[in-house]
């Protein structure tokens, strides 16, 4: 997917949403949580497209904290629906790892707002 193209559908998100049942059941099995979607949007990221079940469907790899993580998602108008995460793999990690600057060290103050 070219960045510009990305960028341009990263920049129609208005809200995050997602079904409450998978969103715990993702975050028991990985402890990825849906709701943190939108710190990996907001840093450094890289989106492929995935389609799935006649769907069209991105893949996002990003940061949360210091680990990869990739989100699995489609745009619903505004609304980037989460349909799952987890840790990016061993592939994906070597895969994007030089295209995908880490993230700089938050202030622990800037976690608590």
């Amino acid at each position: 997917m070219a960045e510009s193209d990305s960028e341009q559908l990263i920049a129609r998100i208005r809200a995050f949403d997602w079904d409450p049942k998978k969103r715990e059941q993702v975050f028991k099995e990985r402890g990825i949580d849906f709701d943190d979607a939108r710190h990996v949007f907001a840093g450094s990221y890289i989106v492929r497209r995935s389609d799935r079940k006649s769907e069209t469907r991105y893949m996002v790899f990003g940061f949360l904290a210091d680990v990869e993580v990739v989100y699995v998602c489609t745009f619903r108008g505004p609304v980037c629906w989460i349909i799952s995460a987890r840790r990016a793999r061993r592939d994906e990690r070597k895969r994007y790892h030089s295209r995908l600057p880490r993230p700089a060290a938050r202030d622990e103050d800037e976690d608590q707002e």
